[in-house]
């Protein structure tokens, strides 16, 4: 069996992991997009700072979102295909796991990630629509597979703005909530949604929204 938690930032998932694996005895994996390119964009930025388009107040943000978005659109290539040799990476450990444990509970995925790419599309020209097309049929085949090993329960957890706005300043971040990226994730998960029922990929999927 494989549980995955998704949703937008500040919306609990990670308590809810951690209240599952005691619950189950399961494994966990938190699986987090653009690794390979945040290693590079991150050093990048060391070695030229001029790059850096803006700079941010304290708060976890991915090293990528700093770079000038002139700089991104003449990189996209490379983009893709470190985010490709992550994806191969990761996949295989997923692969592993899901192989030698009978539960495994994956923290963050099609939601975020896929929002993720649609930000770099939109707003950074990091991307372009058929990188973005092929990212996310490379999930879609990785998991139609999988789901013929496990079964796959994909929750996908929400709440009112208010609330993610309190929880993300609890967090400690003092930068304000990002409403667009929150568009975003939740466009994201009634995209995977519908694909996934319209192509046949055996995973259950249920929405749970407390306000």
């Amino acid at each position: 069996m494989i549980i995955i938690i998704d949703g937008p930032p500040a919306s609990g998932k990670s308590t809810l992991v951690r209240v599952l694996k005691l619950r189950y005895c399961a494994n966990t994996y938190h699986y987090k997009r653009l690794g390979l390119n945040n290693v590079f964009y991150a050093l990048l930025l060391r070695i030229a700072p001029g790059l850096q388009c803006c700079k941010l107040e304290r708060g976890r943000v991915d090293p990528i979102i700093l770079v000038n978005p002139n700089y991104l659109v003449k990189m996209s290539i490379l983009t893709l295909i470190l985010e490709i040799m992550y994806k191969c990476i990761e996949y295989f450990l997923l692969l592993l796991l899901a192989l030698m444990n009978r539960c495994l509970i994956i923290d963050e995925l099609f939601s975020l990630g896929w929002a993720n790419y649609f930000n770099l599309l939109l707003f950074k020209k990091a991307l372009r629509p058929n990188y973005v097309i092929f990212l996310m049929r490379f999930d879609l085949k990785f998991f139609h597979m999988l789901s013929r090993l496990h079964k796959i329960y994909y929750y996908f957890i929400d709440r009112s703005l208010e609330k993610l706005e309190m929880f993300w300043r609890k967090r400690g971040n003092a930068t304000p909530y990002d409403v667009r990226y929150l568009l975003l994730v939740r466009y994201s998960f009634k995209l995977f949604s519908e694909i996934s029922r319209k192509y046949g990929i055996k995973i259950k999927i249920n929405r749970i929204y407390t306000p």
